[in-house]
């Protein structure tokens, strides 16, 4: 597996564990956040693919920049 693909992966993986974290933590604090398993899993995954995707585009331009 070519490296740009395994960094957009990991980065992707990173955003989905994020979000899953983030809910979890509103639930435990009590901030009042009443949604089910499902719609936090549909937005982890949505934004893991959103992250992934971007992450896969914009890596070779910053590398050709000398910022990666």
């Amino acid at each position: 597996m070519a490296r740009r693909v395994r960094s957009a992966l990991a980065w992707g993986a990173a955003s989905l564990l994020l979000v899953g974290v983030l809910a979890q933590g509103a639930v435990l604090l009590g901030l009042g956040i009443d949604v089910s398993f499902g719609a936090v899993a549909a937005v982890a995954v949505a934004s893991g693919v959103a992250v992934g995707s971007v992450t896969y585009v914009i890596e070779p331009r910053l590398e050709r920049k000398g910022r990666a």
